[in-house]
């Protein structure tokens, strides 16, 4: 659906990606998982377009669940892919990347859920994309939306949140999230620990959102945020103390 001018949301309610419109051209903002073809297509139809009409994909960091269908869409459409310079690696590469220790942060019904629908969807697959560009911080990038990279660094050491700055749009990627991994608690926090390189630089690296003026923030995980990045950003800071008190 429509959640923004020239923007839909795409996925499911795990997993976030993205369509900017923007003069009859389309860039797709991340890539799912495998099993979210079906979704792809859906939502492309309901605007009488095609797989192949997509002009440039934007890969906001090396996750599986963000970069699933990247390669095949790239196949079909001939579309130039990006990505920040230091996670393209891990994305082109045919080796797959660790696995993450799932129960670290203790059992969780919901984390069990997602892993399963991940695994449903294909997240064991790993589909490297074959020629990749890369982009930098500050970047306005020359694709449909025109938006301008920020480099976000914690999740992953290249994860980028991308803004709209006409739009008044930030995707915020898994830099910012509106529901909490391992207990579905909604509001802005931050990925759980176990699925993050660096916590510390992920939480310093909020510093370069929370003065972006934009009005809806769209994550990779959770629903639209409707009240402002800065807003997002303070209800994050106090999300995640509270979370350490009460790991603690």
């Amino acid at each position: 659906m429509e959640i923004a001018q020239g923007v839909r949301r795409l996925g499911t309610s795990y997993i976030n990606f993205y369509l900017i419109e923007e003069g009859g051209k389309l860039t797709l903002l991340d890539a799912g998982l495998p099993g979210y073809w079906k979704h792809l297509v859906r939502e492309l139809e309901s605007i009488g377009r095609r797989p192949e009409d997509i002009d440039a994909i934007l890969l906001t960091h090396r996750h599986p669940d963000h970069v699933g269908l990247a390669e095949r869409v790239r196949g079909i459409s001939s579309a130039p892919a990006y990505a920040h310079e230091l996670d393209a690696p891990a994305i082109s590469s045919p080796k797959p990347g660790p696995m993450p220790k799932f129960l670290s942060q203790g059992w969780h019904p919901l984390l069990f859920k997602y892993l399963l629908h991940s695994v449903l969807a294909g997240a064991a697959r790993h589909i490297p994309v074959a020629h990749l560009k890369t982009f930098a911080d500050g970047e306005v990038l020359d694709v449909p939306g025109r938006p301008r990279v920020i480099h976000v660094p914690g999740h992953t050491a290249g994860q980028c949140a991308l803004h709209l700055e006409a739009r008044g749009v930030l995707f915020s990627a898994d830099a910012l999230c509106t529901v909490d991994g391992l207990t579905g608690r909604p509001g802005p926090t931050l990925p759980p620990e176990f699925v993050t390189d660096d916590s510390a630089r992920a939480l310093s690296s909020l510093s370069r959102l929370e003065g972006l003026e934009a009005g809806i923030m769209l994550p990779g995980h959770g629903e639209p945020w409707h009240d402002g990045v800065g807003e997002a950003v303070r209800l994050a800071r106090q999300n995640w103390g509270a979370n350490l008190i009460r790991a603690a």
